[in-house]
């Protein structure tokens, strides 16, 4: 009788938490998708999507500014969004980003067809705004579960926004590949991405019911996003913290969004290779994330996983650089991508030692605002550093990750409490 309950119980969570699961898929899975395709569109010139009258220093330009956008627009999206599903509920909230999805990738295909470079910032600035559908289907996986099982719930988060970031590169590399198919093109993983939205958002309209049901009069600020940003500093408990994920999160964008463009550069890749790449990458964040950071956490404290899966992945970074033939750069991803998972989950973990349990929210907000911020600026700052040498991107990849170790041994003086449940290690995974 009680394995009935049981088993009745976690066939109506998953049930309520199916739309919301792919939610989070769709999230991941669209960052990663666009990599490959815009690498192919703006940098190589032989997509004759941008004039090729325009030099290869403005193009790695272009490149940089259409990751800034997204990211920037994320920043400021995530809060306002955030605070209207604190008024309005969660369904009502997650149906404005997955329609804003929906319309965000049609214009990005569009922009294809049409070889309009204004259509596709147009449509990466909304799908950048609408970008908050993540935190929201996690605050509402949390609605939904039992205090029991809220650690396994969790963890199932983690693992579908890995293979999110797993299929989102290669589905952008295989359906940009006319080799495949003739009916293949650059618009084509877009349309899939937008087709993708829209059924989530019929999911979620006939089968997910409303977890949060206080609504109130809709009022939100845009300054509320560099509030955030500016606590992160000011705060005694996490100022420390805030800064070493900030030089890590710096180092590593460094690395994840400019790769594309330096094995275009160096090994001639095109989009499907670079999405395969790029998939391994994911499957790197799986392994870490899923497997190795619990078993981790049983040997090392907090700081040490931080501190090892920074040097590790800088060391990794740097050997990507001076790998002496392709087959190198394959083999170095794998344990690149182990290591930046370990460090940057205990660094989320350390986060959330530092306060209380209100205040989770809170300091998850903080960590969100530091990664989305450190990946606008760096879009834009090491793609004009990308003309001088397409090497230098790699390397403040492995310097900013390598000062980020170092300013965590000298900096940080919080607490070290090990709090990652044995299986959920990353619980604190926004």
């Amino acid at each position: 009788m009680m394995n009935h309950q049981i088993h009745t119980q976690r066939s109506r969570f998953f049930l309520a938490a199916a739309p919301l699961f792919l939610v989070l898929f769709i999230d991941s899975m669209g960052l990663g998708l666009v990599f490959p395709i815009m690498n192919a569109l703006v940098v190589d010139p032989n997509a004759h999507f941008v004039s090729g009258q325009i030099s290869a220093s403005m193009r790695n330009i272009i490149f940089g500014l259409t990751i800034a956008i997204y990211m920037f627009c994320w920043f400021f999206g995530a809060a306002i969004l955030g605070d209207l599903s604190d008024q309005m509920g969660r369904k009502r909230a997650l149906m404005i980003c997955l329609i804003g999805a929906v319309f965000g990738y049609l214009l990005s295909a569009l922009s294809v067809i049409f070889q309009s470079l204004t259509l596709l910032i147009v449509g990466r600035i909304i799908a950048g705004f609408t970008a908050g559908s993540q935190s929201i289907a996690q605050a509402a996986i949390v609605d939904i579960s039992s205090s029991e099982h809220k650690a396994r719930n969790l963890g199932l988060m983690l693992f579908v926004i890995s293979m999110g970031f797993v299929f989102g590169p290669l589905a952008g590399g295989v359906l940009s590949d006319q080799d495949l198919s003739s009916s293949f093109n650059y618009a084509t993983p877009f349309y899939f991405a937008a087709a993708i939205s829209l059924i989530n958002a019929v999911l979620l309209q006939l089968f997910f019911r409303e977890t949060f049901t206080r609504t109130e009069k809709l009022r939100f600020k845009l300054s509320h996003s560099l509030e955030i940003f500016v606590s992160a500093f000011t705060h005694e408990k996490v100022r420390e913290l805030s800064i070493i994920l900030l030089v890590m999160i710096f180092g590593w964008s460094s690395f994840y969004s400019f790769i594309p463009m330096f094995l275009l550069h160096v090994y001639h890749f095109n989009s499907l290779q670079t999405g395969i790449y790029m998939g391994v990458m994911g499957a790197g964040f799986g392994i870490g994330t899923g497997l190795l950071v619990e078993r981790c956490t049983r040997y090392f404290s907090l700081r040490q996983c931080t501190m090892g899966g920074a040097l590790i992945a800088a060391i990794a970074s740097a050997l990507t650089l001076a790998a002496p033939d392709i087959h190198f750069v394959w083999f170095y991803i794998i344990p690149l991508a182990i290591a930046m998972a370990i460090a940057y989950s205990t660094i989320l973990t350390l986060f959330s030692n530092q306060v209380d349990e209100k205040s989770q929210g809170w300091v998850m907000g903080i960590t969100g605002s530091i990664m989305a911020f450190a990946f606008g600026i760096n879009g834009i700052l090491v793609a004009m550093l990308a003309n001088l040498d397409i090497r230098i991107p790699l390397v403040l990849s492995a310097a900013g990750l390598t000062l980020s170790a170092l300013l965590m041994k000298l900096l940080f003086k919080g607490s070290e409490k090990n709090t990652i449940p044995a299986d959920a290690s990353q619980e604190f995974l926004p």
